[in-house]
């Protein structure tokens, strides 16, 4: 939170600090879709987990981010960026198990092969300094960089537990996180730092066309997947009953953007003296 603080006061200064007075202050909105890619080299790819009793693999299936972007000019090269978001994240959880042999009273177990998949699903809202340059009459390349806050409204638990056959189940509970990357109260919400580059292509009346990428990287993880194996029949040991994944929540992004056509912004002091200006011509009329 004091990172977040920091980051938001240090954006404050340079927006009044770097305002051009010869550069009209503008505001825009738009909407943006961004598929979400998993890569292995980002700690985003399938994981995987196994011991003597079962083995565990989770692997992201295809997810993507949806919403809304505003966008406040106030310098002829710079702008700061936010807006809100819908994230969703789908993973395929596959859980197997060899065959036991009859022992003692035990009888035999048959192989256990179990797939299922579970969503998560957030809210994002980030907070970013965009910086510009103009290539040609109406292409702009922009690169931005800030943080962005996360809100995880719930906690995820899947089980096949009353479908099982021959007494062989599995339970899959996924908690929060903090921004430390442990349980506890603030697990709802999260934070990271994104970064954005891409390419622009403004019109005066269709608006503006922007094509790029997003990489986004959490202050920790976001989630923890605990999975509870059992076998009525033939009992797994005590130390091998749960095994865990954590998931990282990192991202890389293919960003497809449309933006409306920016609006000057008429500061209230010219509203004011446009109104007292025109009073006094009347008056001298």
């Amino acid at each position: 939170m004091r990172l977040f603080t920091i980051v938001v006061l240090l954006l404050s200064y340079l927006t009044s600090f770097g305002q051009d007075e010869k550069f009209p202050q503008t505001i825009t909105a738009g909407a943006e879709f961004r598929p979400i890619f998993p890569a292995a080299f980002l700690n985003t790819g399938e994981h995987s987990v196994s011991n003597n009793s079962f083995s565990v693999n989770l692997a992201p299936k295809f997810g993507f981010s949806a919403g809304m972007t505003v966008r406040y000019g106030f310098h002829k090269r710079f702008a700061l960026e936010t807006g809100i978001n819908y994230i969703q994240r789908s993973y395929n959880l596959s859980i197997k198990r060899d065959s036991v042999a009859p022992f003692g009273v035990n009888p035999a177990s048959p192989a256990f092969n179990s797939k299922t998949d579970f969503t998560i699903i957030g809210y994002e809202h980030p907070i970013k300094l965009l910086f510009f340059v103009q290539l040609a009459e109406k292409f702009y390349m922009n690169a931005a960089g800030g943080l962005q806050l996360t809100f995880f409204p719930s906690d995820i638990f899947t089980t096949n537990e009353e479908s099982n056959t021959n007494g062989q189940y599995f339970r899959h509970y996924s908690t929060r996180l903090g921004f430390d990357g442990k349980p506890g109260n603030d697990g709802f919400i999260h934070g990271g730092g994104i970064l954005n580059l891409g390419m622009e292509y403004r019109t005066e009346k269709a608006g503006y066309f922007y094509l790029g990428g997003t990489y986004h990287v959490p202050f920790a993880n976001i989630y923890r997947s605990r999975f509870e194996y059992t076998d009525e029949n033939n009992p797994t040991p005590a130390s091998e009953q749960v095994q865990q994944i954590y998931l990282n929540g990192s991202y890389l992004t293919f960003d497809i953007r449309y933006f409306f056509t920016s609006q000057n912004i008429v500061k209230k002091e010219k509203k004011k003296r446009n109104r007292k200006t025109k009073k006094n011509k009347s008056e001298e009329q």
